[in-house]
């Protein structure tokens, strides 16, 4: 079948040859493995960035992760900790990216 068929809407075209024009393309999925900032940063690094000791955050994670864990194991979602981090870093910054002069 001729690709310009295709394109002029001529009614002779049916269902089966424009599947057979079709090509799915499935894009390589890539994902970058997290770091644990428990296991990255040093107790006072960890306190300068969150606002709060290691051990502190640990608790706060131990008291929340059933009301915030993920639903499903489909996807690669945050896990509790990573979520909490990333909120605790908005409330002690006020921004998501570390700023220095």
């Amino acid at each position: 079948m001729e690709l310009a068929r295709v394109f002029e809407g001529s009614s002779s075209s049916s269902d089966e040859e424009l599947g057979d024009l079709l090509v799915v393309v499935d894009r390589v999925k890539v994902f970058r493995d997290r770091r644990n900032p428990f296991e990255m940063y040093s107790e006072a690094e960890f306190r300068d960035r969150y606002r709060f000791y290691k051990d502190t955050v640990r608790h706060i994670i131990t008291l929340i992760e059933d009301n915030i864990a993920p639903m499903t194991l489909r996807n690669c979602s945050l896990s509790p900790a990573d979520q909490l981090l990333i909120a605790l870093r908005f409330y002690a910054t006020g921004n998501y990216h570390r700023i220095t002069v």
